[in-house]
């Protein structure tokens, strides 16, 4: 594991958005930790439009729908087993996600553990750049020089990166999702190999779940990278026969 890096940013006037203020204001009064997590912070760096706030919880999800029950917030606890409660404010929808440990991953599913640690939480995450969390005072934690790999293009698995797709088998479409972020992406040409070599682990996937990911690399700036990969791994008509 890297060095964590700490940096200050002003993401609130970026965004100008007031609900992220109520829900920090919910935390901090209900004595409970959230941070901003993954896309919007990586959004921000690369000078894009923030379309989604997605938060991590330091508390059991049982005692966070408790406190929203209490405040009056609407909520989706559909996924409360993930951890995972949805808070609608002003007719948009946030996620929130407990902080965990994941284990017993088949590829497809897996059993959770809280934790109270965001450096914990991060193990699970897939990318460096995925894995930033904002504060309530603006700080920003990256633990894996996630900050120096946007910086450089770079498209880089935490951890050992064959573990990673076969632990949750999306990880590879959102790799290759991507690489539609940047120009000229970099990346280890093992990658492609071992994606290659494991097409089958796409095919164990929900097409829902993969048609998500193309969907929205066909809407980032540089599309035909993620096209190019596909094409390499020889899957473009299996994923777009149904888009």
């Amino acid at each position: 594991m890297e060095n964590t890096t700490i940096k200050s940013i002003n993401l609130f006037s970026h965004i100008k958005n007031n609900d992220v203020f109520k829900i920090f204001d919910l935390a901090e009064k209900n004595k409970f930790n959230i941070w901003i997590v993954g896309g919007a912070i990586r959004d921000f760096f690369l000078k894009k439009n923030i379309n989604d706030l997605d938060f991590v919880y330091d508390i059991n999800p049982i005692e966070l729908v408790e406190i929203l029950k209490t405040n009056e917030f609407e909520f989706i606890s559909s996924y409360i087993n993930f951890g995972v409660i949805i808070i609608k404010l002003n007719n948009k929808q946030y996620t929130f996600t407990s902080l965990r440990e994941d284990f017993k991953q088949d590829g497809r599913y897996t059993e959770v553990r809280y934790v109270k640690s965001i450096k914990k939480d991060s193990l699970r995450r897939d990318l460096t750049f995925n894995a930033l969390y904002m504060d309530a005072n603006q700080k920003v934690y990256d633990f894996y020089n996630g900050l120096e790999d946007l910086e450089n293009s770079k498209i880089i698995f935490i951890g050992d990166f064959k573990q990673k797709c076969l632990e949750d088998n999306l990880r590879i479409i959102r790799f290759i999702r991507f690489c539609s972020l940047f120009k000229y992406p970099t990346y280890p040409s093992k990658y492609i190999s071992f994606f290659l070599n494991n097409r089958n682990l796409i095919s164990n996937l929900k097409y829902q779940k993969i048609s998500n990911e193309i969907e929205k690399a066909i809407g980032y700036q540089y599309k035909e990278n993620t096209i190019s990969i596909l094409k390499k791994l020889n899957i473009e008509s299996f994923i777009f026969e149904n888009f």
